[in-house]
């Protein structure tokens, strides 16, 4: 089987990769801007690159030629800036993908989303994951996409923010809320299994783990890895308000980021259970 993995070289694409290199026989592209930096993050793994930088056009030529049979999106983002925003990362790279893949009717069209897609209004990042969907669903192909939780695993962006930001901190606040943490080795076993499953196809899963835990509980544990211990209090969203011009400039938090957590990031119809035989515990890990 051939497989392409827009945004391959991150956190959850890079698991995603790997996961289908299990299986000898398949073969995995990844679709970079830079495909230089992005050998680096399998240096014992055959992949092969596909340069986003040389524009869209390349890119279709370079489906015509593969003519794979799954392409997954994993690209995303937490934090926008002028260069990259929520529009351009989510919604026009979706876009630019579909039209590429419509050029090779591939038999599974996998796009990883977010938990709370379609509940939260407040947040452009959501807004943007939504339409991101929609395109998708609107394009005719095959597809399957997962919504998920907080993914947990080396590499991820928040145990890297907390173990240079925490240390300095006498006391972590974190928003009043609830999260249902995933491993991401599971979010990669799930993406695998969708790309031939039947009963997967056209479907939107929104997968999370077996716990739904308070912020405060999955931050004492997320310190805990990382072998710090913290008081964690836990406020109500609008407390973090006047503190935002302070939290920005630390590169903790944003209004944004602040609008995302107005909606609780569970699960309410888990559909991990039902494409898994067991759930890893998301923090047995090594951060």
């Amino acid at each position: 089987m051939k497989i392409v993995v827009a945004g391959g070289s991150g956190f959850i694409g890079s698991h995603i990769v790997r996961r289908f290199l299990k299986e000898p026989t398949n073969r995995v592209w990844v679709l970079t801007r830079d495909p230089k930096r992005a050998a680096l993050k399998f240096p014992h793994e055959e992949v092969d690159f596909i340069d986003l930088s040389k524009g869209w056009e390349f890119v279709k030529g370079a489906f015509e030629e593969i003519q794979p049979n799954v392409v997954v999106n994993s690209v995303g983002i937490l934090y926008e800036d002028e260069k990259n925003t929520y529009q351009k990362a989510h919604v026009e790279f979706t876009k630019n993908l579909v039209e590429a893949s419509k050029l090779v009717y591939p038999q599974r069209f996998i796009h990883i989303s977010a938990c709370g897609v379609g509940r939260n209004p407040y947040s452009s990042y959501f807004r943007t994951k939504l339409k991101a969907e929609e395109a998708v669903i609107l394009s005719g192909l095959p597809y399957t996409i997962f919504r998920p939780s907080i993914v947990m695993g080396r590499g991820q962006l928040l145990s890297k923010q907390l173990r240079e930001k925490a240390k300095f901190a006498p006391v972590i606040a974190v928003p009043k809320t609830r999260v249902q943490p995933l491993h991401v080795e599971d979010l990669a076993d799930a993406v695998y299994l969708s790309a031939e499953r039947e009963n997967l196809k056209n479907k939107i899963c929104e997968v999370g783990g077996e716990q739904i835990l308070s912020m405060g509980e999955f931050m004492r544990r997320v310190l805990k890895l990382l072998g710090m211990e913290k008081p964690v209090v836990e406020l109500p969203w609008w407390a973090f308000i006047p503190l935002l011009p302070l939290l920005k400039v630390m590169g903790v938090m944003t209004w944004e980021q602040l609008m995302m957590v107005r909606t609780e990031n569970i699960c309410p119809d888990n559909c991990l259970p039902k494409i898994l035989p067991a759930l890893r515990n998301p923090f047995d890990i090594e951060l």
